[in-house]
């Protein structure tokens, strides 16, 4: 059986590196493949190249803080498998990052789409918001399943 703290660290480490990975996936696929919206895109208006280019560049930005975010987690969880002789729960550890990634999509729609207000699900509508909090809520509930089994 794993230490407690040890099994603490892996993780809440794991944690960290989902809510990073949240992050950075919400960036890939809804700011650049669908370009559905933007990180301040309430704010320059993507509808313009300079809105765009504006736009992007903060998406990058952000993207780059979440990565070291990632590597944090990553850090914290690499640091304690390599201490530690005794195994971990690979299934507690994916429901660690789960919850991660779903703590990011609700800090994301509750505090960035209501909140503050800077960008929305589908730029230019609220329709889309409620069902972003609604699916967060899942993936949250999901890995916290998965960490208390």
């Amino acid at each position: 059986m794993a230490r407690p703290e040890g099994e603490r660290t892996v993780l809440f480490g794991a944690g960290v590196f989902g809510f990073g990975s949240g992050a950075l996936l919400d960036v890939l696929v809804f700011h650049l493949i669908f370009q559905w919206h933007h990180l301040l895109s309430d704010f320059f208006t993507p509808n313009t190249l300079a809105g765009l280019r504006t736009n992007i560049y903060y998406d990058g930005l952000f993207s780059l803080a979440m990565v070291g975010v990632m590597a944090v987690g990553m850090g914290a969880v690499w640091r304690e498998l390599n201490r530690a002789s005794e195994s971990h729960s690979a299934v507690r550890a994916l429901g660690a990052i789960f919850v991660g990634a779903g703590l990011f999509n609700l800090f994301d729609g509750i505090v960035d789409h209501y909140v503050l207000g800077i960008h929305d699900v589908v730029h230019g509508t609220q329709a889309f918001n409620p069902h972003w909090v609604g699916a967060s809520l899942l993936l949250l509930g999901a890995g916290i399943l998965a960490v208390t089994r």
